[in-house]
């Protein structure tokens, strides 16, 4: 019975050119060893040699392990692997030595089960002709130099386990296993089963610093996937969600990887770190851990930082002229903001630093009690006739009133024109003051309360220069009129 399907050596030798036009020529050397790798073999010996005056190398691959289970599956895409049950096991869809054959002039693959020969008469298969141990792979491969330094570069990428007790070596250098910085245990999704089914599995995940002349990684098993330009390499040691050219995962695979990450090393983050796109993902989303999205409020912001309070400005000021970092509007993704209240460690500048408001501006609170001028006394009456005097001419008064109020001001004006002095906070006795002493404390907290008819913000600079506009207006009138103001001072 024939098979349904054939694949043609040059078709996919033209999809496997465009994958490494992506990822480069290591990939090829990346598939020998995955394929190595998935085996009880304790070596994998890769020599790659350029032919003289060719754009060929001769390639050899030689491992030794169990060999070939099936040897049709050296020229069968899409059989039903050994491997892609496990997913502790890089393998899917017997494609990786396909890839690799596409590229090759002659090939002959010897393993415990027999040997197939690859040439220009097509493929002989010698089932006789067995080997007691592993694998060899032996190819002639359309390489140049420079796609050849891409393999040798490759491979030094890998990550070899040292838990996997596998010696990788290429080209007489071994690749030396790497430790690392940390490894912890998370649940990512994978692919189980001969249908490769969506599944989520708890599995080790291991970072790793990257070297200098290296980009950070998606790893999957020791294999390089894709680049990701994060912080670290990071290694799952288990079968990553491909697309079908296995050379990327999707945006959400990705997320739940950097999330995972950030939640374990968010404590080696640095200040820089904390306005890369990765991190601003990861803390952005909600699985972020509230130490984590914490520990990124800090690096980013510092310890004390306040989130900007749109309907406090003056707050906002307070806290800055404290020594606080305002977190500007648009500082923190609304993921981040969200993470961060959850977590309960993000104030807003004005709930820090309220701007003491005299009334409340609930509609429903109670009316403040308003002292009638028949119970004023006579150094209310006095307070009274300076400040309506006094006031006109500096500026827009229009009213001056006295009233009894728990509320935390002793006297307050606003935009209205009306002066409240508030004789709860002040007390009767303050109001029968005499001398220089005395007035000017009243002088103070009138021109302080009269500069609120202009400018409502004690922390603008505009309220500065009212105050100092009103002062330079009151020395004035006390030169053009020193009578007036001493009959003010002195009538009682």
């Amino acid at each position: 019975m024939s098979d349904w399907f054939a694949a043609h050596k040059d078709g996919l030798r033209q999809i496997a050119e465009r994958l490494v036009e992506r990822r480069g020529f290591g990939i090829i050397g990346g598939e020998l060893y995955q394929n190595v790798m998935d085996t009880d073999a304790t070596l994998c010996l890769i020599n790659i040699e350029k032919l003289p005056n060719k754009p060929q190398a001769a390639l050899m691959c030689t491992d030794n392990g169990h060999g070939f289970h099936d040897l049709t599956h050296a020229w069968t895409m899409f059989a039903p692997s050994e491997k892609k049950g496990d997913p502790t096991k890089a393998g899917r869809f017997n494609v990786g030595e396909k890839m690799v054959l596409a590229f090759c002039r002659e090939a002959e693959i010897a393993t415990t089960t027999g040997t197939v020969i690859f040439d220009g008469n097509g493929r002989r298969n010698l089932p006789r002709r067995k080997r007691e141990q592993g694998t060899c792979f032996k190819a002639v491969i359309d390489c140049t130099q420079e796609r050849l330094e891409q393999l040798i570069e490759y491979m030094g990428r890998i990550i070899v386990n040292p838990d996997r007790n596998i010696k990788l070596i290429v080209n007489d250098k071994v690749i030396e296993p790497r430790t690392p910085i940390h490894t912890f245990e998370v649940t990512l999704p994978t692919e189980i089963g001969d249908d490769l089914r969506p599944s989520q599995r708890k599995t080790e995940v291991q970072v790793f610093e990257a070297l200098p002349d290296e980009t950070p990684s998606l790893y999957e098993l020791g294999i390089p996937v894709v680049e990701t330009g994060d912080k670290w390499h990071v290694n799952v040691m288990q079968k990553v969600p491909l697309n079908v050219d296995r050379d990327n995962v999707t945006p959400a695979y990705l997320r739940k990887v950097r999330v995972a990450v950030l939640n374990e090393m968010h404590t080696k983050l640095t200040e820089d770190d904390t306005t890369e796109a990765w991190v601003n993902e990861a803390t952005s989303d909600k699985e972020c851990s509230d130490v984590a999205a914490e520990t990124f409020r800090v690096k980013r912001y510092g310890e004390k930082s306040l989130a900007f309070d749109p309907s406090d400005t003056e707050a906002n000021k307070r806290a800055t002229a404290a020594g606080y970092t305002v977190i500007p509007s648009r500082g923190l993704t609304p993921g981040q903001r969200d993470n961060l209240k959850r977590a309960g460690t993000l104030k807003t500048s004005g709930y820090a630093f309220p701007t003491p408001t005299p009334y409340s501006d609930n509609p429903n609170a109670p009316p403040v009690k308003v002292i009638e001028r028949d119970k004023w006394t006579p150094g209310m009456q006095r307070i009274y006739e300076y400040t309506m005097q006094i006031g006109k001419r500096l500026t827009g008064l229009l009213a001056v009133r006295f009233v009894h109020t728990t509320n935390n001001f002793g006297a307050c004006c606003g935009p209205d024109g009306v002066l409240d002095y508030n004789v709860f906070r002040l007390g009767h006795g303050w109001f029968d003051g005499s001398g220089d002493d005395f007035w000017v404390k009243v002088d103070r907290l009138m021109i302080h309360e009269l500069a609120h008819i202009n400018e409502p913000d004690h922390l603008a600079d505009e309220y500065h220069e009212e105050c100092c506009r009103l002062g330079a207006k009151l020395k004035r009138l006390a030169l053009k009129e020193p009578d007036l103001i001493r009959k003010l001072e002195g009538s009682v």
